[in-house]
């Protein structure tokens, strides 16, 4: 572990080597806000007061990269931040990057907060609570399938207000999450692929559709997925229709294995099937010419990677952070993942039989 680490640290540097010369994105707060190290409250954003973490990079010269990572339902902002278990993902300041960790809506601010009113259905058109990731199935949710709604651009508010403090790499801006952190992270995507360089779906939602836009049922879209496992699926975590074209950038999505699943407990029980939607997921992005796209798969199931989780956060970033935005897709290449993971170039090949 130790020697994979110090290789990834050398590999890390090389990625990032021109950081000290990278055009710096322009910083912008709300009026009168100031952006500090640490739990940033009462930022307003889109009528409602937000909050989220920042840990300055370290080591960094000049502007650094940056990594937006989104919780999911039943784990706190700062579990996701700081316990192993959970990720741990702001160690990855000491790895040079700008760690921003957005707080939910739903959590009110409280960083610490677990599941309680983020770990249910969601209102106001979307379809769970902890993020708004995806439009509801009836009539609520249909002006989501043009507008992206304001966790979208608070993600991106977030940002470009740190930067105000601290330089960014304007090409180095990426964002991930685990489970409805995914989901954020998938809508994020498809909608602002003109800010976001890349990201990191972890176990995330693509609430398949039929071509027309007509929600489907969790055991109806499991099926329809199964049924043509190459197809670009609509849904609703994206717009709709799907865009025809995304601006350039590098997806890492994350199947975390058979037992990937969700549960909603009672009265709806098994609620999300995380193979048909990271199957989706790699569809589409595969499917665009100016991204270059990763599928991963391993066994920990439905929660942040759990093998060698700090090395495969550190390879995940590294592999970000190798391909900023405007790239050559045909230049990137892809070094090989921590024990535990299996990971190629394009869309799943693994998740049916006919893969």
């Amino acid at each position: 572990m130790r020697q994979w680490i110090g290789l990834f640290a050398a590999g890390l540097a090389w990625a990032l080597a021109g950081s000290a010369n990278a055009a710096a994105l322009k910083g912008d707060c709300p009026d009168g806000y100031v952006v500090h190290a640490g739990l940033n409250t009462d930022f307003p954003h889109a009528g409602v007061k937000r909050a989220f973490l920042v840990y300055p990079p370290e080591g960094a010269s000049g502007p650094a990269p940056v990594f937006v990572p989104l919780t999911g339902s039943v784990e706190s902002t700062m579990d996701n931040l700081t316990v192993p278990r959970s990720g741990a993902t702001s160690l990855m300041a000491k790895q040079g990057f700008l760690v921003i960790g957005p707080v939910r809506e739903c959590a009110d601010q409280d960083p610490n907060l677990k599941a309680g009113a983020c770990n249910g259905p969601g209102h106001g058109g979307w379809n769970w609570n902890p993020w708004h990731e995806g439009r509801a199935a009836g009539p609520a949710g249909d002006r989501f399938k043009t507008d992206q709604g304001s966790d979208s651009t608070f993600l991106i508010a977030a940002v470009t207000c740190a930067a105000k403090a601290f330089p960014v790499d304007a090409k180095r801006i990426y964002l991930g999450g685990i489970s409805s952190g995914g989901t954020m992270t998938n809508r994020a995507l498809t909608f602002r692929s003109d800010f976001w360089a890349g990201g990191l779906p972890i176990s995330g939602e693509w609430y398949v559709s039929k071509d027309d836009g007509f929600p489907l049922s969790f055991n109806d879209a499991r099926a329809y997925v199964a049924g043509d496992p190459h197809k670009v699926f609509q849904g609703r975590v994206g717009p709709y229709p799907l865009r025809a074209k995304l601006d350039p950038m590098i997806v890492i999505t994350v199947w975390g294995g058979e037992k990937d699943l969700w549960d909603c407990g009672p009265p709806l029980g098994l609620c999300s099937d995380y193979r048909p939607t990271t199957q989706a997921a790699s569809n589409y992005f595969s499917a665009q010419k100016a991204v270059v796209h990763v599928a991963c798969s391993a066994r920990h199931g439905h929660m942040w990677p759990q093998a060698n989780t700090q090395a495969f956060n550190a390879w995940a970033l590294k592999t970000l952070a190798s391909h900023p935005k405007g790239s050559d897709p045909a230049n990137f290449k892809l070094t090989p993942p921590p024990e535990g993971y299996a990971c190629k170039l394009g869309r799943f090949a693994d998740h049916y039989p006919e893969g």
